[in-house]
């Protein structure tokens, strides 16, 4: 008889564990409230940047410093409700703790072991799929105002450095020269080679999950309640068994996780896109942009502007007002860029107060897994933590140390 796993969430972690799985030849079922590739998944709306080099978690030891224009500045890419920071405390006072450098350095050393091969898992994943198409591979640059901006960041380009991602210092010159379109807001770049997007990351999603449904994995479009051993319960009172379930449910896994009465850590980081369609220009590569933090990646049919960052909660209503900071952010970029209609989006990054994942098995049981948590990096390190599972749940050996991503690392 072959092993039987459910995994709830059937976004590019899920998927990825779902199809890793099967291709071993275990039966597999997919569970979630909407389709995989579907806008209110998160995995529809990121920035699409297979970003191995995002290494340096937002918890940067130099915070503090801009925390000032980040909570009051009007263009700040970080906002908080302020009605939600009673519930938010419980996250943000271990968030902060964890902006001293030793720790700040070893989360780093964590974040890299998860994306330095981003890319070929990636390509490993959607080999044979019609996925694949959906993957570009080329450089990424880091724009800033100029040189001084550009030295103000040099700690965190260094650490990257250190690691094995070298870019090249562009001056403006160098830039219009690679870009004529580029506005002179931005006078100085650092050019980041052997990177990928994806083109679209809702069809990418769609294809890998049309790809192992039609061989012999299933989906089920259900919401999930109750989690106990080896039984899932959905909102309609089904009973699901399998022998191993595996928990990807991204900012919605702390309520899976209640019902299992354990307790985690975990925020949402609630993100916005504006996708620009029919547009005049489309960029060769894609963009970061420091100050505003946000991306620009050109994608089939338009061009995304994604980043920013709120600290809502999951149920508050979007504020759309977030979004004028990507549309003045991306007209600061390309002063001559038109476009004809626009689509604008928000979701839900889920990110723990150390900015590392949940990833492994249960405190409490060696049936149940955890890959949850990617903040801004879900997408990247989504086939490599389908991996992770696919070699835990086969007893695989593995080649990282996963005691650093346990779920109880929060409360030892």
């Amino acid at each position: 008889m072959s092993l039987s796993v459910l995994i709830i969430g059937a976004g590019i972690s899920g998927i990825s564990a779902a199809e890793f799985l099967r291709r071993e030849g275990v039966s597999v079922t997919l569970v979630d409230r909407v389709n995989p590739g579907d806008p209110k998944q998160t995995s529809y709306g990121n920035a699409g940047l297979l970003a191995s080099s995002a290494i340096v978690p937002i918890s940067s030891p130099g915070i503090w410093k801009k925390l000032p224009f980040y909570l009051f500045g009007k263009n700040s890419p970080l906002s908080i409700n302020w009605l939600y920071l009673p519930k938010l405390l419980p996250w943000l006072i271990p968030f902060l703790k964890n902006t001293r450098k030793e720790k700040f350095l070893s989360v780093i050393d964590a974040l890299q072991s998860l994306t330095y091969d981003s890319i070929e898992q990636h390509l490993a994943l959607s080999k044979g799929t019609k996925a694949s198409k959906y993957i570009k591979l080329g450089t990424w640059t880091l724009l800033y105002k100029d040189k001084n901006e550009f030295l103000s960041d040099s700690y965190e380009n260094n650490l990257r450095k250190k690691y094995g991602f070298d870019f090249t210092e562009l001056k403006q010159n160098e830039l219009i020269e690679k870009d004529p379109f580029l506005g002179s807001y931005y006078n100085f770049g650092a050019e980041f080679k052997n990177h990928g997007w994806l083109t679209s990351p809702s069809l990418y999603i769609k294809e890998l999950a049309n790809h192992f449904k039609n061989n012999g994995g299933k989906i089920l479009n259900k919401k999930v309640k109750e989690i106990n051993k080896n039984t899932v319960i959905t909102e309609e009172n089904e009973i699901l068994e399998a022998d191993k379930i595996v928990i990807c449910a991204g900012a919605w896994s702390g309520k899976l996780l209640k019902s299992m009465k354990l307790k985690t850590n975990l925020e949402t980081e609630r993100g916005y896109h504006l996708f620009l369609k029919d547009v005049n220009y489309m960029p060769q590569n894609p963009y970061a942009v420091s100050d505003l933090k946000f991306a620009i990646t050109p994608m089939k049919n338009g061009l995304r502007c994604a980043g920013t960052t709120e600290l809502g909660g999951l149920n508050a209503k979007p504020s759309f007002s977030r979004v004028n900071i990507l549309r003045e952010g991306i007209k600061k970029v390309y002063p001559k860029l038109e476009w004809k209609d626009e689509e604008v989006w928000m979701g839900h990054r889920p990110t723990t107060p150390d900015c590392m994942p949940i990833l492994g098995k249960s405190e409490t049981s060696n049936d149940i897994f955890f890959a949850f948590g990617g903040q801004h990096i879900g997408l990247t390190i989504g086939p490599k933590m389908g991996r992770i599972i696919t070699n835990l749940i086969l007893d695989k050996k593995q080649n990282i140390p996963l005691a650093q991503f346990r779920n109880d690392r929060f409360y030892k």
